[in-house]
C-alpha cells in the first residue's frame, strides 16, 4: 500500500537547541552566535571553520549542534589539526565507540601525520596481544614497561573513548588498568611540566551520559588548570547533555560558546524512506521483508540490515535459530549468501561474531553494532532497520539497540551517506491525538488520518510533543518527586546527624543526568517509538532521507504444526499485550476492555490480513478454526483443548448479547459505534420476539417453563416482521454470524430449506437466551415436552453488539 502524497512541505526539522535559558546566567558565561545557515549542498564547514578559527585562543567550551552529515566533523578536524601544529597544545579526542575512534584516526589522518596521532584502544590491544606483557594489564603493583613518557613528546593528538577519559573501568571492575592509569598519569604531568595545554574534544556526547557520574567527572579534575578548550560536539543533544557541558564548562571558567544550525533537508540528496508496518512478530517470516530482501540478493544489489537485538539478527540468517516449519522465512533466502554476512554483534562465544561494519562492496551486514559511529558509503546501498514490537511494559525492556529512543532513530537512520532506499520495518504505531497537534487544521486532520490507517488494533493514543518540551517535562517529574518526599526532609532538618553515613536527595540535575533520559523516552510520544517515527517521516523530521512510501504487511503466513500459538501470538501483537494483559482470567477482562471492542480486534485483523498456511490458500474450514482460535484468545480461553466447548458457549455468549444490548437503545442513530445499524435494529425485533417467548411461560408443578414448540402469537409477531428476511441479512452480514464460525448459520438454513424455520428459531432462541433444560409432564394423559427454565443475570454479559454507553443508550 503506497503512501499519498501526505508530505508537509516547509516543516521546520525540530531539533534540541541550547538556549540561554538552558544555564544560569549567574554562574555561567554565555555567548550564542547566530544560527549557521548550510550553503546549498547542505554543508556548514565553510562557514564554521572561520568562526572556529577566530576562536582558537579564547578558552571557553564550545558546543557545536549540527545535523548529522552537515560537514562539522569536517571543519572540527582542521581545528584540532591547528591546534596539534601548535608546541603550545595537546589535544585528546573522547567518543563513545570504538568505530567512531577508527573513523576519527582516518579523517585525522588527512590533515595530520598519522605517526603523531595516538589511538588509545588500538596501543591496549596491542599490548594485551603480547603473551610477555600481559602481566601489566590489570590492577597490579608492578612497575609499567610502557614507554609513555616518549610516546607522548612524539605526539599531538590522542584518541580514545569517552569512558577511558573520565576513568571508568566498567560495570564490572573497581579499578582502571594500570596501563591506563599510568598513561593518564603521564598525559597530566607531561602536560605539566611542559606548560602544555589541552584541549577535549567530546564526539557525539549524547551517547555517553551514562559515563558522567560524579564519581568519574570527578577524576576530569585531575586536569584542572590545564584545559584551554573543550569542543562538545553531537546531532542530537539531550537534557543530559546540557548538565554534561556544565560540568566541563568549569575547566574553562564557566564561559560557554553555542553554535547551531538549521536543519535544512536537500530533497537531491535524501534517500527515499520506505515504512513497512508488520503485525506477526515473527519479523523473519514477514512477507514483506522477504519480498525486499529476495529481490535484493536476485539483482545483486548492496544491503544491510540493522537489527533492534542479537536473537533476531541470527535467526535472519541462521535456520537453526528458527522452528522447522513449511512457512518461508529470511534464512531460506540467504543460506546461499551465507559468505557474504558479515556478523555485526557481540557474542563472546562465537568466533565469527563480534564483527564491525565493513563498507566492503559484496558484504552484507546483519547486527547491531552500527546504529551509529559508521558511515555507510555504498553507492545505490539499500538500509533495513528492523524495529521491535512495542510491548509498553515499564519493566520489561525489548527495545534493544532503540532502547535509548529517538536519539537513536535520528542517528541510525544518518548511517547512510550517500542516496539510497531506507526500508524501515516496524509495528503498527498508536494513534494520535489530533488536538495536540500544532499544525494547521487541514494538516492536523490528515496526519490523523494517516495514524487512523496504520494504528495498531486498541484505542492508545499519543499526544504529540515538540522536542525542546522536554525540559519542562523533567522539571514537572521532578517537582513531583520533590513533592512526595517533603515529609521526609522535613523530618531530617529535625535531626543531627552529623558524623552518620552521607544522606542527601539527588539534585535536579543528578536526576537529570543518571535518569532523565530514560524518563523522556518513555514520556516522548508515549514512548511509542512507531508513532514519532511515522510523526517524523510524515513532517519531513528526517534530515538524509525522504518519506516515499507506507506498506503494511497484508499477508500473514502460518506454520500448521504449531498453528494454535501463532494465531494467538498475532492476536496479541495485534491489540497490545497490555491492553489483553488479563485475557488469562476468565470474563476479568470486561472490566478494561468492552466486549465490542475485542470482537472489533478479530473484526479488523480477518478483514485487513490474507492468511496462508504452510504458504497454501485456507479452506473455509481452516478460516473458521482461525477466526474461532482468534474470539477464543480474546474471550480468555488459551487451552486448544477447549476449542470446542468454546464454539458452542461463545454462540450462546454472542446471541444472547446482541438481543439483550439491543433493548437497551431507545434509537438506532448513525453515530453508533456499530459495524452494522441494520444488524442492530435486527437484534431489537429479535427482542421483541423474545418477550413474546418470555410471556409464554407456564407453571408445571410448580416449576416455570416453556413449550418446546411455539404458540400462535410467536408465529402472527415473527411473521408480522417479516422476520425471515431479517435472519437471512444476518446470515449475509453479521460478522460473526455470516463467518460460518458457529452452527447458528447452517442450521438456520437448513430450516428454511426444510421449512421448519419457525419451530427451529423458536428452538434455538430458548437455547441462547434461557437458562434452561429439558423436561416432560403429562396432559389429558398425553406427553409434553417442555423446557424447564430459570433466570438470567444478563446486567455483566459483555457488550458485543456496540461501543458501550453512547449518548442513545437510556
Amino acid at each position: 500500500m503506497s503512501t499519498p502524497n501526505i508530505h508537509f512541505k516547509g516543516i521546520p526539522i525540530e531539533y534540541k537547541k541550547i538556549s540561554q535559558e538552558d544555564f544560569d546566567s549567574n554562574q555561567y558565561n554565555l555567548i550564542i552566535n547566530e544560527t549557521i545557515e548550510p550553503n546549498e549542498d547542505g554543508y556548514i564547514s565553510d562557514k564554521l571553520l572561520p568562526i572556529l578559527t577566530k576562536d582558537l585562543e579564547n578558552k571557553n567550551t564550545t558546543i557545536i549542534n549540527a545535523g548529522v552529515g552537515q560537514g562539522k566533523t569536517k571543519a572540527i578536524i582542521e581545528v584540532i589539526a591547528k591546534y596539534a601544529s601548535n608546541p603550545d597544545y595537546l589535544v585528546i579526542i573522547a567518543v563513545p565507540y570504538k568505530s567512531l575512534i577508527e573513523q576519527y584516526v582516518n579523517d585525522c589522518q588527512k590533515h595530520y601525520d598519522k605517526d603523531k596521532i595516538f589511538d588509545l584502544l588500538s596501543y591496549e590491544e596491542n599490548l594485551r596481544g603480547e603473551k610477555s606483557k600481559k602481566e601489566n594489564w590489570g590492577y597490579t603493583d608492578d612497575e609499567s614497561m610502557l614507554p609513555f613518557s616518549s610516546k607522548l613528546r612524539h605526539h599531538k593528538i590522542h584518541i580514545m573513548t569517552i569512558n577511558a577519559l573520565l576513568g571508568n573501568p566498567g560495570e564490572d571492575n573497581l579499578f582502571t588498568s594500570k596501563v591506563r592509569s599510568d598513561y593518564f598519569n603521564f598525559v597530566r604531568e607531561y602536560c605539566q611540566n611542559t606548560n602544555k595545554k589541552l584541549v577535549w574534544l567530546f564526539d557525539e556526547i549524547h551517547d555517553s551520559i551514562h559515563n558522567f557520574k560524579e564519581q568519574f567527572v570527578y577524576n576530569l579534575w585531575n586536569y584542572h588548570g590545564l584545559v584551554h578548550k573543550t569542543y562538545v560536539v553531537s546531532a542530537t543533544f539531550n537534557e543530559a547533555s546540557k548538565e554534561v557541558v556544565k560540568y566541563l564548562s568549569e575547566f574553562t571558567n564557566k564561559d560557554i560558546f553555542i553554535l547551531e544550525s538549521n536543519r535544512n533537508p536537500k530533497r537531491i540528496k535524501q534517500s527515499n524512506l520506505h515504512l513497512n508496518f508488520y503485525v506477526d512478530h515473527k519479523l523473519y517470516q514477514d512477507s514483506n521483508l522477504i519480498d525486499l530482501v529476495s529481490e535484493l540478493t536476485k539483482s545483486n544489489k548492496p544491503f544491510d540490515i540493522l537489527v533492534y537485538s542479537k536473537d533476531l539478527a541470527e535467526k535472519l540468517f541462521n535456520p537453526n535459530k528458527t522452528p522447522n516449519s513449511k512457512v518461508k522465512k529470511v534464512n531460506d533466502i540467504l543460506k546461499n549468501h551465507t559468505n557474504r554476512i558479515n556478523r555485526c554483534y557481540s557474542d563472546a562465544f562465537n568466533p565469527r561474531a563480534n564483527k564491525k561494519y565493513s563498507n566492503g562492496k559484496n558484504i552484507i551486514n546483519i547486527g547491531t553494532n552500527f546504529s551509529t559511529g559508521i558511515n555507510i558509503e555504498k553507492e545505490n546501498h539499500t538500509f533495513i532497520i528492523l524495529f521491535p514490537k512495542d510491548l509498553s511494559v515499564e519493566y520489561v525492556n525489548n527495545k534493544g539497540v532503540f532502547t535509548n529512543g529517538t536519539n537513536v532513530i535520528v542517528q541510525a537512520l544518518a548511517r547512510q551517506r550517500k542516496k539510497g532506499e531506507i526500508h524501515i520495518f516496524l509495528p503498527n504505531p498508536s494513534g494520535i491525538n489530533q488536538k495536540s497537534l500544532p499544525y494547521a487544521n487541514n494538516l492536523n486532520e490528515i496526519m490523523y488520518n494517516c495514524f487512523e490507517d496504520y494504528k495498531s488494533g486498541n484505542d492508545r493514543k499519543v499526544d504529540y510533543l515538540p522536542i525542546n518540551s522536554h525540559k519542562t517535562l523533567l522539571s514537572n517529574a521532578y517537582e513531583k518527586l520533590d513533592y512526595d518526599i517533603r515529609n521526609a526532609k522535613n523530618n531530617l532538618k529535625q535531626v543531627n546527624r552529623y558524623g552518620l553515613n552521607r544522606l542527601e536527595y539527588p539534585t535536579k540535575e543528578i536526576f537529570i543526568l543518571n535518569q532523565g533520559e530514560k524518563y523522556i523516552t518513555r514520556e516522548f510520544f508515549g514512548g511509542n517509538l512507531p508513532a514519532y517515527i511515522l510523526w517524523a517521516s510524515i513532517s519531513n523530521q528526517f534530515l538524509n532521507c525522504w518519506l516515499t512510501s507506507i506498506k503494511a504487511t497484508l499477508r500473514i503466513n502460518f506454520n500448521r504444526e504449531n498453528l494454535f500459538n501463532e494465531v494467538k501470538d498475532l492476536v496479541y501483537a495485534y491489540a497490545d499485550i497490555d491492553a489483553l494483559n488479563s485475557l488469562f482470567e476468565e470474563y476479568k477482562f470486561f472490566d478494561s476492555f468492552s466486549g465490542y471492542k475485542k470482537l472489533k480486534i478479530v473484526d479488523e485483523i480477518t478483514t485487513n490480513y490474507i492468511f496462508t498456511i504452510d504458504n497454501k490458500n485456507l479452506s473455509i474450514t481452516e478460516r473458521n478454526k482461525i477466526i474461532l482460535m482468534m474470539l477464543a484468545f480474546v474471550l480468555g480461553q488459551s487451552e486448544e483443548s477447549n476449542l470446542k466447548d468454546v464454539k458452542s458457549d461463545l454462540q450462546k455468549l454472542y446471541l444472547r448479547s446482541c438481543v439483550y444490548y439491543s433493548n437497551n437503545l431507545q434509537e438506532i442513530k448513525d453515530t453508533l459505534e456499530t459495524k452494522d445499524s441494520t444488524c442492530v435494529k435486527i437484534f431489537k425485533k429479535w427482542h421483541e420476539l423474545i418477550d413474546v417467548i418470555y410471556n409464554s411461560r407456564i407453571k408445571v408443578k410448580g416449576i416455570v417453563g416453556l413449550y418446546r414448540t411455539p404458540n400462535s402469537e410467536f408465529e402472527e409477531i415473527f411473521n408480522k416482521l417479516n422476520f425471515i428476511e431479517d435472519l437471512k441479512y444476518l446470515l449475509d452480514n453479521d460478522f460473526l454470524i455470516s463467518s460460518d464460525v458457529f452452527q447458528f448459520k447452517n442450521t438456520i438454513n437448513t430450516a428454511i430449506k426444510n421449512k421448519t424455520l419457525l419451530d427451529t428459531f423458536y428452538k434455538e432462541s430458548i437455547k441462547f437466551y434461557f437458562n434452561h433444560e429439558p423436561g416432560q409432564t403429562s396432559k389429558n394423559r398425553k406427553k409434553v415436552l417442555y423446557y424447564k427454565i430459570g433466570e438470567l443475570d444478563l446486567k455483566y454479559t459483555p457488550n458485543f453488539l456496540y461501543e458501550p454507553l453512547p449518548e442513545v443508550v437510556l
